[in-house]
């Protein structure tokens, strides 16, 4: 059963991700940069958890 900590951590990426998607429909070219730099909060946080 995932703690408090992890689910504040789920919820904060299910935000980030909203945010990045929104941002992805409005400025189409930075899909590619918005994308970079989501992979690597990602893989930084699956790292230290």
């Amino acid at each position: 059963m995932p703690g408090p900590k992890d689910v504040e951590l789920q919820r904060a990426i299910g935000i980030l991700a909203v945010i990045v998607g929104i941002l992805m429909l409005i400025y189409p070219l930075l899909v590619g940069y918005l994308a970079g730099i989501f992979l690597i909060v990602y893989g930084v946080v699956k790292i230290f958890t």
